[in-house]
């Protein structure tokens, strides 16, 4: 698995394996537009590829989101959450 950090003020991230998957929760703790469209690219980026469970994605009320990822897919995702500035540190865990 990865070790990862991000903006504590700006939002919390929850992850729990669960099964097959690993579940990510993200909540916004101030509206922010940057992260608004990290999260659409985000899954634009998974919805536009020919494997449809890699990653399901649920918009909440206030701010909330959920992504149901599959385990092969979970570097790719933490990886794409960095890319999009979601996270602002990625290292392997040891």
């Amino acid at each position: 698995m990865l070790q990862y950090e991000y903006d504590k003020e700006l939002l919390t991230i929850e992850e729990h394996i669960n099964g097959p998957d690993v579940e990510f929760r993200m909540k916004l703790h101030r509206p922010d537009v940057g992260v608004e469209i990290a999260v659409k690219q985000i899954r634009a980026f998974f919805d536009d590829n020919d494997i449809y469970t890699d990653v399901l994605f649920y918009a909440h009320h206030n701010e909330e989101y959920q992504w149901i990822v599959r385990k092969d897919f979970y570097v790719d995702f933490v990886i794409h959450m960095f890319k999009h500035r979601l996270v602002t540190w990625v290292a392997w865990a040891e």
